[in-house]
């Protein structure tokens, strides 16, 4: 049974007595950062840390406990990795608004606070034809996932559908973040940002594909979706036409014209 409550302050002294045992000979930096450093969280809000360990030393895999009721997520980094990460721009959108205005608990050197102010002062522009060569790429490569559905919706095969489907809605989201440049405030915000920025109706369709809203109709829900996810490509295609490489343009309307004259994607 989940009960309505909200906490958005963490126990007293539940950071400093964290701190110390985060610590370590191979640790720099401790952060918080998430809905706890934001002043956001929920009851069921985790308590996102980043430990940053020393450029020579390879950050081993996130781990997760639990403390005083709350999921405590750890996350290892290094200032090197993190620089080269804000340098892509596919990262950028992630990495640069999780650490801007992240809380520093702990900086030994000065180099966890140096990278947060360089991360405060990020600017988008010059990533911008990197974005566009990333976002082109990307749209032209989910025209496969646009043939498995043409391919498997005469078959009703419906797992088939799902799988496309589940391949097409985080490939086009990122391709039209990536390519805008859209800073993801957090998980719980990025499909609002997303449809925010390409408008009505790609966030119609990506709705649907999304399994939020239901489309009337004869389809099975997984038919449903996955032509909607044809859609969405085809809509997708529209809205980054004028920064797609043209190799990469041809291929994608290729696959379009050839979905619009196979299926009907219920226009």
């Amino acid at each position: 049974m989940f009960i309505s409550m909200s906490r958005t302050d963490l126990p007293k002294d539940f950071l400093s007595t964290l701190v110390p045992e985060l610590d370590g000979s191979d640790i720099l930096g401790i952060v918080l950062g998430g809905s706890h450093a934001r002043g956001d969280a929920g009851l069921y809000s985790d308590v996102d840390v980043a430990l940053f360990v020393k450029d020579d030393v390879q950050p081993p895999p996130k781990q997760f406990f639990y403390r005083d009721g709350y999921l405590v997520s750890i996350a290892f980094k290094n200032v090197a990795g993190i620089r080269e990460e804000i340098s892509r721009p596919n990262r950028a959108i992630f990495v640069v608004p999780g650490l801007r205005g992240a809380t520093i608990l702990l900086d030994k050197n000065g180099s966890v606070g140096n990278l947060l102010r360089d991360i405060d002062a990020f600017v988008w522009e010059p990533l911008q034809p990197a974005a566009d060569s990333y976002a082109s790429y990307t749209v032209m490569a989910l025209a496969e996932q646009v043939h498995k559905v043409l391919t498997e919706t005469p078959r009703g095969n419906e797992l088939a559908l799902a799988y496309a489907t589940a391949k097409l809605l985080p490939g086009l989201t990122e391709a039209v973040a990536v390519q805008r440049g859209v800073l993801v405030k957090s998980d719980n915000t990025y499909y609002e940002q997303v449809e925010a920025v390409a408008g009505p109706e790609w966030a119609k369709d990506h709705r649907i594909v999304a399994g939020v809203d239901a489309e009337v109709g004869d389809a099975t829900p997984a038919t449903s979706r996955a032509l909607a996810a044809v859609r969405l490509y085809r809509e997708t295609v529209e809205f980054l036409r004028s920064s797609m490489e043209p190799a990469h343009l041809a291929i994608a309307e290729r696959a379009v014209k050839i979905a619009e004259s196979e299926v009907n994607l219920g226009l």
